[in-house]
């Protein structure tokens, strides 16, 4: 098991922090919580470390959680009316007005290499996210042995993890990262801001403050291109102009890492045809998903699922001409 990183400067300013207030209360400690018994009874507000171990053939690998983002449901389906979405959501149980988005990556343990897929949304994003570095660390992973970064495309809550903004340095100190070259050219151009929707438009700036630090240690790659022997993307472009996802590939088994291709367990499967409000071409992207879903059914493949409840790992099967998820997660044992 990897040795855990130091705490950083920011933890330690915390730390201080924490300190500092316990000083500035008297010295409030052990006395001052016998005093206060009801203390006891504070309610932790957190859960359990968010990481799942499986294996694919030889490799292990590990779906790492960033923790989640809360959307307003509309950006789910912008193409159909909101009576609509809203029934169905309420057919699962689901909350018509707000949309819980996990955040599930996918680290990949070859035994040569270790990758990474996509960096999560840091800590600037939404206050829910940001959890990846502490959940690798539980994993048994530090961020310095991280060898390879696929980048699936460039929006906020796959890239803005990639700079830790309080040091101003790149958190996977020893990686290289890889972009199909469409969505490096659009992030990083100058006028990207200028083709998104008003509410998007500071996705540009975000990415191109994420992407050029590391710009020289970025493999502008086809999308369709090996990373390493088992490891290849694939194009899935319409959510962004250069989006691809991930096949993983050892002895028999294959897993499919689908990025924002899909992004609902029940929408993205059973309404393929209805366009997330994010998705910049919005018929691109429902072609897209309908092969990808296609492909994952017809090939019988685990698929992992970015923003599907956690740990985002199923089968699809075909339902009419749309499909259904399935959550296997009972099946692996390492």
């Amino acid at each position: 098991m990897a040795k855990l990183s130091p705490f950083s400067r920011r933890d330690m300013l915390k730390a201080g922090g924490a300190s500092a207030l316990l000083a500035g209360a008297g010295g409030v400690g052990l006395v001052g919580a016998a005093e206060h018994s009801h203390a006891k009874a504070a309610k932790k507000k957190v859960q359990a470390p968010g990481f799942y171990r499986f294996t694919v053939g030889a490799f292990e690998l590990t779906v790492v959680s960033d923790g989640n983002l809360l959307l307003p449901t509309k950006l789910m389906a912008g193409n159909v009316p909101g009576a609509q979405l809203a029934a169905l959501l309420k057919a699962y149980y689901l909350d018509p007005s707000e949309h819980f988005s996990h955040l599930n990556l996918c680290l990949i343990n070859t035994g040569e290499s270790i990758i990474l897929v996509d960096t999560g949304a840091g800590i600037d994003f939404q206050p829910t996210a940001g959890k990846l570095l502490q959940n690798l660390e539980a994993a048994g992973y530090a961020a310095d042995e991280i060898d390879h970064v696929i980048l699936t495309h460039g929006h906020p809550d796959h890239i803005w993890g990639i700079m830790d903004t309080f040091e101003e340095v790149p958190r996977y100190a020893n990686a290289e990262y890889y972009i199909s070259k469409p969505e490096w050219e659009f992030w990083t151009a100058e006028n990207a801001a200028d083709q998104l929707a008003e509410p998007f438009r500071f996705f540009a700036k975000g990415a191109r403050d994420s992407l050029l630090p590391v710009s020289s240690r970025t493999k502008r790659i086809a999308s369709d291109a090996e990373i390493v022997p088992g490891v290849r993307v694939i194009p899935t472009p319409g959510h962004t102009p250069g989006h691809v996802s991930v096949i993983v590939e050892s002895k028999s088994d294959k897993l499919l890492i689908t990025g924002d291709a899909v992004n609902h367990a029940h929408i993205s499967f059973e309404h393929p045809e209805w366009h997330p409000g994010v998705d910049m071409q919005p018929e691109l992207a429902e072609k897209s998903r309908r092969e990808l879903l296609e492909l994952a059914a017809s090939e019988a493949m685990l698929v992992a699922g970015y923003h599907l409840p956690f740990p985002g790992l199923g089968r699809v099967v075909r339902k009419g001409r749309n499909y259904r998820w399935i959550p296997a997660v009972w099946e692996w044992e390492v």
